[in-house]
C-alpha cells in the first residue's frame, strides 16, 4: 500500500477544514447568541428564522449535492465552496439589514450542502482502502473538532477583546471570512485538477450510475437506516445533557458550561480518533455498531436511574456523548461493507443525507413541547425521561439496522467470492 504522502495530507486537511468552517460559521449565532442579537439589533424570532432557512437550505440541497459530486470535480466543488464562504462571511460582516442576512443563510446552507457534503465524502472515501474506512473518517472528524476548537478560542478572544458587540461581531466575521480566503488558496494549489483515488479504486470502472440503480441498491437503504439512527441518537444525545445537567441534576450554568466544552471539543476528538482506530478492527462493521448502541442503551438507563447520584449521572451523560460520538465519527465508513460500489458515492451520499438527516426537520418543536409541557405540569424530570426512552427507542432500531448490516456485509463478501 502507497505511503499517505504530503500532498494526500494537504488534500484531507483541506476537506475537513471545509467542512469545520462551512458548520461553524453560520451557527455563531449560538456560540455569542447575546452578542450576536445585540450587535445585529434582532430578536429571538429572528434568529430562528434564520436558524430555519439555513436548516430547510440543507434539507433540501442533499440530492443536489449528490448531484454536483458526480458531475464536477472535488477542486472545482471544494474551491467554490470556499471563496463562497469567504465572500459570504465578509457581506456578514459588513451588513445589518435582516433581509440580506436571511439570504446570506440561504446561501450558506446551498455552499455548504450542494458543492460541498457529497464532494468532502467523496474525497475521503477515495483517500482510504477498505481496510482504514472507519479510521479515516474518524479521523477526519476529530481534525474538523480541532480546527473548530482553535477558532472558537480565536473568536473568543476577539469578541472580549472588543469595544462593543457590533465591533466585536464584524472583527469576528472578517476573520472568519480570511480563514476562508487562505484555505481556498491552499486548495488552488494543493487539490488535484483531476478526483483523487487510492490505489485500490484506480481500477474501478467508471460506470455511470443512475439514481434508479442508487434506489434499487440494498446497501444504500441498510446505509440509510444504520445512519439515521446513529445520527439522531447523536442530536439527542449532545442536545439536551447540558440542560439536563441544570434543569434535573441542578449543577451550575457554569459547570454545566465547562462540561459542555469537554462535550463538544475534547470528546469529539477522542470518539473521531479512538472510534476510528477501533472500528476499523471490525470484519463485519455491523458489529461493532450493535456493540455501541447497546452500551448506549445501557448509559441512558443509568442516566434514567441514577439522577440521585449527580456526580455518576454526569459521568454516564458524557460516557453516552463519547459513544454517539464513536458513531457520527464513523457511520459514513459503512459503505463498502454495505456494497455500494465507489463510482455511486456521489449520487448515493446525496440521498442517503437526505433521508437521513429529515428528523432534523421535526424533532426538535416535538421534543420542546414535552419538556414545556412537563415544566408546566411542576416536573421538567418526565420531560426528559421521555427524551431519554425516545433515545432508548432509537437505539433498539440501531441495534436492528446494524444487525441488517452484517446480513449485507455477508451478501456482499459471497457475491465477490462467487465473482472471483
Amino acid at each position: 500500500m502507497k505511503k499517505f504522502g504530503f500532498r494526500n495530507a494537504m488534500v484531507f486537511l483541506i476537506l475537513s477544514a471545509t467542512v469545520a468552517l462551512a458548520y461553524q460559521l453560520p451557527f455563531l449565532r449560538y456560540t455569542f447568541y447575546d452578542q450576536f442579537a445585540a450587535a445585529y439589533q434582532l430578536s429571538n424570532m429572528e434568529i430562528g428564522i434564520l436558524a430555519s432557512a439555513l436548516n430547510l437550505t440543507y434539507t433540501l440541497c442533499y440530492p443536489i449535492g449528490g448531484w454536483m459530486a458526480d458531475k464536477f470535480t472535488m477542486r472545482f466543488l471544494i474551491s467554490t465552496t470556499l471563496a463562497a464562504l469567504a465572500l459570504l462571511t465578509f457581506a456578514f460582516a459588513m451588513t445589518t439589514n435582516f433581509t440580506v442576512l436571511l439570504v446570506i443563510h440561504i446561501l450558506y446552507g446551498f455552499f455548504g450542502i450542494a458543492t460541498l457534503w457529497s464532494a468532502y465524502l467523496k474525497g475521503i472515501r477515495n483517500l482510504a482502502n477498505k481496510e482504514n474506512q472507519s479510521k479515516m473518517f474518524g479521523s477526519s472528524e476529530a481534525l474538523r473538532g480541532v480546527i473548530q476548537t482553535i477558532m472558537g478560542f480565536a473568536f473568543l478572544a476577539i469578541v472580549g477583546l472588543a469595544a462593543t458587540e457590533a465591533a466585536g461581531m464584524k472583527v469576528l466575521f472578517l476573520f472568519g471570512a480570511g480563514v476562508c480566503a487562505m484555505f481556498f488558496v491552499l486548495a488552488l494549489f494543493f487539490l488535484p485538477k483531476t478526483d483523487i483515488k487510492h490505489e485500490e479504486h484506480a481500477t474501478t470502472s467508471e460506470t455511470k450510475y443512475r439514481i434508479i440503480d442508487v434506489l434499487k441498491n440494498k446497501g444504500v437503504w441498510v446505509t440509510i437506516l444504520v445512519i439515521m439512527f446513529s445520527y439522531f441518537t447523536w442530536a439527542l444525545g449532545n442536545a439536551y445533557m447540558t440542560t439536563y445537567t441544570v434543569q434535573v441534576l441542578n449543577i451550575s450554568t457554569t459547570a454545566a458550561s465547562a462540561i459542555g466544552i469537554v462535550r463538544s471539543y475534547i470528546i469529539v476528538l477522542l470518539a473521531g480518533v479512538i472510534g476510528g482506530f477501533v472500528m476499523d478492527k471490525f470484519t463485519f462493521k455491523g458489529k461493532g455498531f450493535v456493540i455501541l448502541f447497546i452500551a448506549i442503551i445501557a448509559a441512558i438507563i443509568g442516566v434514567l436511574t441514577t439522577a440521585k447520584i449527580v456526580a455518576l449521572s454526569v459521568f454516564l451523560t458524557l460516557v453516552i456523548a463519547f459513544l454517539a460520538n464513536v458513531l457520527k465519527s464513523t457511520y459514513w465508513s459503512v459503505m463498502d461493507q454495505a456494497g455500494i460500489p465507489i463510482g455511486m458515492t456521489g449520487m448515493a451520499t446525496g440521498i442517503i443525507s437526505f433521508i437521513a438527516f429529515l428528523p432534523d426537520a421535526f424533532y426538535g418543536p416535538i421534543l420542546g413541547k414535552w419538556l414545556d409541557d412537563a415544566k408546566a405540569a411542576g416536573d421538567i424530570a418526565a420531560g426528559f425521561n421521555q427524551i431519554f426512552i425516545l433515545l432508548v427507542v432509537c437505539g433498539i432500531l440501531g441495534v436492528l439496522s446494524s444487525i441488517l448490516l452484517i446480513k449485507r456485509t455477508k451478501e456482499v463478501k459471497r457475491l465477490e467470492e462467487q465473482a472471483s
